[in-house]
């Protein structure tokens, strides 16, 4: 079995092989437990060469050494997680771990935990009251005995690309201090990136799992809408965030399923498979997404030649356009605030002046909420989901390809974002986003893969989009991309924190 020394391991000669990152790339951590695997931690734990307690008392102290320049927290519970890790180490000695037993979760700041507040990442709700009752999720979390230590950053009520708020400041990026970890799962991709913690969970409203993926160099996954027990509003879901694949799937199959708590959840309960077979003869589909935003060289290159080894691989990839365009996300937005969402636009006038920067104007731009802006979202769902159909599964491809975002470079302070002189959709990274159509075509599974570092220490990703509810084709997908490129978060190829 694996010693605990030889979880990480340097590799110079590798690193610079590799092409993935530059010659500020850091040194590997000298603690190989924060970034170790699921498997590798469970292999451990069980053998009693490392515990469930020393884990968390490594990822504790990255978290004092890091958090300070990362800002990725809003609460810690390290007592409470102490008293849940030190339970773990009991049940190993008793020979009954459950599926997740010791293993830490960053927790968004969007999951209720009986004590906790969640506050949304305003100053409007930074002083509610902590929640009473577990959301359905940590209830599926609790059972797989999982240790969940911190609760992570969001913007403000959710809709940005990053998190600048006045409640609790600039999360950065690990990789590159002066970008954003992505949005609005932000503080969870900035927490794995960083070490913090083992596995994150995010949800994704307009591509809020799969943006800090893709930002912090993660698999993410956006479940088909129903698959996992998160709410009752078609176009947002929950969903896992991890550092590699296999990761991913544990914490997948941990929290999916039904809730008593939630109507709008899928029965039967489905497994995801660890392993799959290859991809040879898969036909696969790729649209640039050049009708929503502009994929930098860097992005598209990364992309290419990754493509390039599916080809090596046996598959046959093609162009194609399934006709999405940049005005169509006002279309989108509008019919998001005619749900319960749009309850964020009474409170926010309300309390206007407790708003941060560029709240304000984007939820002036959303103009009117009603039911006609619902119909149209509704028919725009549809004529894209045709399109779609016809355009690459209607002709036989197994899985579509698209950028995630257009480019990594966003700066973590939209604070100073006017100060540049980026205009609102630049300044706050929407305009660079290719996943809001996927939060409409809500049906689709989608996952995020990692690109690797791409340009100027930050990595990018890729989304994998399956036929609808065929999760486990973009599994299949995942899974290959995770044996045919070089993975991040090993042989040197970790955050700089510079």
């Amino acid at each position: 079995m694996m010693d605990r020394r030889m979880l990480i391991k340097g590799a110079g000669a590798a690193l610079a092989a590799s092409g993935l990152v530059g010659p500020a790339a850091a040194a590997e951590p000298d603690d190989p437990l924060s970034y170790a695997s699921v498997d590798d931690l469970v292999a451990l734990f069980k053998a009693k060469k490392a515990s469930p307690v020393d884990l968390l008392k490594a990822q504790i102290k990255r978290i004092e050494t890091w958090n300070a320049k990362v800002n990725c927290i809003t609460d810690a519970h390290f007592d409470a997680a102490m008293k849940e890790a030190q339970q773990s180490e009991e049940r190993y000695r008793r020979g009954d771990p459950r599926p997740l037993e010791g293993i830490t979760v960053a927790i968004k700041d969007e999951f209720a935990r009986p004590g906790w507040r969640i506050t949304q990442g305003s100053l409007v709700f930074k002083d509610s009251p902590p929640a009473t009752e577990n959301a359905a999720i940590i209830d599926f979390l609790e059972a797989a005995g999982a240790v969940m230590p911190i609760q992570t950053t969001v913007p403000e009520f959710y809709l940005f690309i990053g998190a600048s708020t006045r409640a609790w400041g600039t999360t950065h990026n690990p990789w590159n201090l002066e970008y954003s970890p992505g949005g609005s799962s932000a503080g969870s991709g900035a927490a794995l990136a960083a070490g913090f913690s083992t596995l994150a969970l995010g949800s994704d409203m307009g591509g809020s799992i799969r943006l800090p993926a893709s930002q912090n160099g993660l698999y993410g996954f956006r479940p088909p809408f129903g698959r996992v027990a998160s709410g009752e509003v078609p176009y947002s879901t929950s969903g896992p965030m991890a550092r590699q694949f296999s990761d991913l799937v544990h914490l997948q199959n941990a929290i999916v399923g039904p809730s008593d708590k939630v109507m709008a959840a899928i029965r039967p309960r489905l497994d995801y498979p660890a392993q799959y077979d290859d991809l040879s003869g898969w036909r696969i589909a790729v649209d640039w997404g050049a009708g929503l935003a502009d994929v930098i060289p860097s992005v598209k290159a990364a992309m290419q030649k990754g493509i390039e080894s599916l080809r090596g691989a046996g598959c046959v990839v093609d162009e194609v356009d399934c006709g999405f365009s940049k005005e169509q996300k006002f279309v989108f937005m509008r019919g998001l605030f005619a749900t319960s969402i749009g309850t964020l636009l009474d409170i926010s006038k309300a309390n206007r002046d407790k708003l941060s920067p560029y709240m304000a104007e984007v939820l002036d731009l959303v103009g009117p909420v009603g039911p006609a802006q619902a119909d149209a979202a509704e028919a725009l769902v549809g004529q894209l989901h045709q399109q779609v159909q016809e355009r690459v599964f209607g002709k036989g491809y197994k899985i579509l390809l698209m950028p995630t975002i257009a480019t990594p470079l966003v700066k973590a302070d939209m604070f100073k974002s006017k100060e540049s002189g980026a205009d609102m959709w630049t300044g706050t990274g929407f305009g660079y986003v290719l996943t809001w159509p996927w939060n409409l075509l809500n049906r689709y599974p989608v996952v995020d893969v990692p690109l690797g570092v791409v340009e100027d220490r930050m990595p990018s990703g890729m989304q994998v989009i399956g036929q609808t509810f065929s999760d486990l084709d973009a599994f299949q997908f995942s899974y290959a991309w995770s044996k045919l490129r070089p993975p991040l978060f090993a042989d040197g190829r970790f955050p700089t924190f510079a």
